[in-house]
């Protein structure tokens, strides 16, 4: 009898102790993660794509790393392709220029954030390239006669010369202001060649030109235009972006560009020449042979 009530003794200790560790063997929380996205796809060229992302929270944690993964597959990771941002500060506004894209082809985009908690990730985006032009040549001829040679870049498609028409696109002249202080004081539309030689700009550098010329939208020949901000952008990113944009549009070698000329190839076609520009407040020439302006 002593036994049987040992054993019915032992038997509910057993299912207490029992049940005290089933309840406290608890799983450990997932640490937050961070939270970011893709606030915008701003420039899509033929090969590259300029990508706009943000760190919404950190969630408390110090930020490893962030930036744009990227796939031709859906839900790109940092194991597919990446490019970081900088980090600080952690929820500022980033932008980054994916390069080396094929042009009429899908890509997977994702903004992502590492911390110790671990890699979080926006949600999903896509974007296709559009049917490359680089390369392609043509010609176009402005109202005096003049024939420029063109090139095609991405989607756009470039004067590859710069611009010497003395006439709107109308056939009214352009008056030609040589003196310094009356291009000071002209508010109407004006060109010149630098250093008033006429000789290099036809042949060579082409007409310079003040605001009031530009903003008539007639400088150029029919169904062309001076380029807007947007537009030079656009050509910018797809030439890889402003570190190596410039080398890829200027002539190579010092006959026309200042020596150096560090890293010019021209690769783009672009063939831009240094014509400089004439100031509007004293009328002086500046920096011919150094600077190329759009």
């Amino acid at each position: 009898m002593k036994e049987e009530i040992k054993g019915f003794i032992l038997w509910p200790v057993c299912i207490t102790v029992f049940f005290l560790v089933s309840i406290t063997a608890c799983k450990r929380e997932q640490m937050p993660l961070a939270e970011v996205e893709i606030t915008g796809i701003l420039i899509i060229t033929p090969v590259s794509a300029l990508v706009r992302g943000k760190v919404v929270s950190a969630m408390g944690y110090e930020l490893i790393e962030k930036g744009i993964c990227w796939s031709k597959s859906p839900s790109p990771t940092i194991n597919d392709n990446k490019i970081s941002a900088y980090l600080n500060p952690y929820l500022t506004p980033f932008e980054i220029i994916i390069n080396h894209l094929t042009p009429e082809t899908r890509y997977y985009v994702r903004a992502y954030a590492s911390s110790a908690a671990g890699t979080a990730y926006g949600e999903e985006l896509s974007f296709v390239t559009p049917f490359d032009l680089s390369g392609e040549q043509g010609s176009v001829t402005d109202i005096d006669g003049n024939v420029y040679s063109t090139i095609g870049i991405g989607t756009q498609v470039w004067m590859a010369e710069n611009l010497k028409t003395t006439s709107f696109n109308d056939g009214a002249s352009i008056p030609e202001v040589s003196a310094n202080d009356a291009w000071c004081t002209t508010w109407t539309p004006a060109c010149c060649w630098y250093d008033n030689d006429e000789e290099s700009g036809r042949n060579t550098y082409g007409a310079l030109y003040n605001w009031y010329a530009v903003s008539t939208g007639k400088l150029c020949p029919a169904g062309w235009h001076v380029p807007d901000s947007a537009e030079i952008q656009k050509l910018t990113i797809c030439l890889g972006g402003q570190d190596v944009a410039g080398g890829k549009m200027k002539v190579p070698g010092t006959q026309f560009w200042d020596p150096p000329n560090t890293g010019a190839t021209n690769s783009s076609g672009f063939s831009g020449l240094p014509a400089g520009l004439r100031w509007g407040d004293n009328g002086g020439f500046f920096r011919k042979g150094r600077l190329l302006y759009l």
